[in-house]
């Protein structure tokens, strides 16, 4: 299950059809949801639409040859936020119940409002998307709602979640690596299965490099090793 990347906003879903497409070519059916934009509706209410995608997918599953016991959520950007929190709520009971993942694949992920809300706007943006996400005017002022809608808080020893794959560039200039880099000292912590991969010298948000052969080697590996443990 795909999550794009949109900033929270409104989605262009068949954009990237053609990048999507080389990950079915490796062998995994991509099922691309689209989430209520922030404009419409604040968190947390994306995370119950992973919830109905999810719900969803076995009314097709024949049709489209999908395998419900073999089910990754994967997302860039925003919608790599979106994965993880879906996973972090439903472990802790704030969602509708989710069905067995495999794992989590986040690319690019704006896991931390806070670091977020330290990120220069670019001059067109008037209002940070995080700020909307959350209904408010500034993150600044409300820190601890944003610490609600950030990884961290719900990460400890006693949850169980799925393998994680994180996977950023070092200079992105969107998306702050630090995001990455603290889950993943957060989940290593915790002792979390976790893996991490940052692409040096790098300043992609997404796009042509995370479909680079190198990174879909990365990607089936990660899927191959949770499969494995689901089998035994």
């Amino acid at each position: 299950l795909f999550i794009p990347g949109s900033a929270w906003h409104k989605q262009e879903l068949y954009n990237d059809v053609p990048q999507y497409s080389v990950l079915a070519k490796r062998g995994y059916v991509v099922a691309v949801m689209e989430y209520r934009e922030s404009d419409i509706a604040t968190f947390p209410a994306q995370i119950e639409d992973v919830s109905n995608a999810l719900r969803f997918l076995p009314s097709v599953a024949d049709v489209f040859h999908i395998d419900l016991n073999k089910i990754f959520i994967m997302g860039n950007s925003s919608g790599g936020h979106i994965a993880m929190m879906s996973v972090l709520f439903n472990a802790h009971k704030l969602c509708n119940p989710l069905p067995k993942i495999a794992g989590i694949i986040c690319e690019s992920a704006s896991t931390d409002i806070l670091i977020c809300s330290k990120a220069p706007l670019p001059s067109w943006m008037k209002v940070r998307p995080s700020a909307v996400l959350l209904g408010v005017d500034s993150i600044e002022d409300n820190k601890e709602l944003a610490e609600k809608a950030s990884c961290n808080m719900y990460i400890s020893e006693k949850i169980e979640i799925p393998p994680v794959l994180l996977i950023h560039s070092e200079n992105d200039p969107v998306v702050s690596v630090e995001n990455s880099r603290i889950l993943y000292n957060k989940l290593s912590e915790t002792k979390h299965k976790v893996e991490y991969y940052e692409i040096e010298e790098s300043d992609a948000h997404g796009g042509a490099v995370f479909y680079e052969d190198c990174i879909l080697d990365i990607i089936q590996e990660f899927c191959s090793e949770c499969l494995k443990t689901i089998c035994t």
